[in-house]
């Protein structure tokens, strides 16, 4: 995990780049009433895909909107494929969370914010938020994962 909350990870499927190119085409190609795994996105030519929720926080075409996105690529290797994937929360999301990280620091060395209150509510405060943040984060990423792991029934080597 680096300092924007990304991971990477590698998978080797025991199968063609075509079958695993099919699996993931099982998924992008789904009705949007189908909400059985909450799970969409896009299947390129080029091998690379993108996958996120079904939910989004709102439908605005110049914001992210939804709470985490999963990318990544096939490449083929003999009869084995090597799926590359890289997921990261919502940048609105790490945004917020590094800027309540700066607030909180601000209110440690007294450094006067915009946040009116008592110092210690506000010391409080935004580490409280902060771990609601991470937590939201993890959630939203760690269920992207999982269930991109179940659908294509792929193994995690940690």
């Amino acid at each position: 995990m680096d300092i924007l909350f990304t991971h990477r990870h590698q998978y080797v499927v025991n199968d063609t780049v075509d079958n695993v190119r099919a699996n993931i085409e099982s998924i992008t190609d789904r009705r949007w009433y189908d909400f059985s795994h909450n799970i969409t996105g896009r299947l390129n030519a080029d091998g690379s895909f993108k996958l996120t929720h079904k939910w989004s926080f709102a439908v605005i075409s110049w914001l992210e909107n939804s709470p985490a996105y999963l990318s990544g690529t096939l490449a083929g290797d003999g009869n084995k494929t090597v799926i590359t994937t890289t997921l990261r929360p919502n940048s609105g999301l790490v945004f917020f969370f590094y800027l309540l990280t700066i607030l909180f620091l601000c209110e440690v060395v007294s450094i006067d914010t915009f946040i009116q209150g008592p110092k210690t509510f506000k010391l409080l405060f935004f580490p409280f938020f902060n771990l609601i943040l991470f937590g939201l984060m993890k959630m939203f990423t760690t269920g992207l994962r999982n269930r991109f792991e179940r659908l294509l029934q792929l193994q995690r080597d940690e």
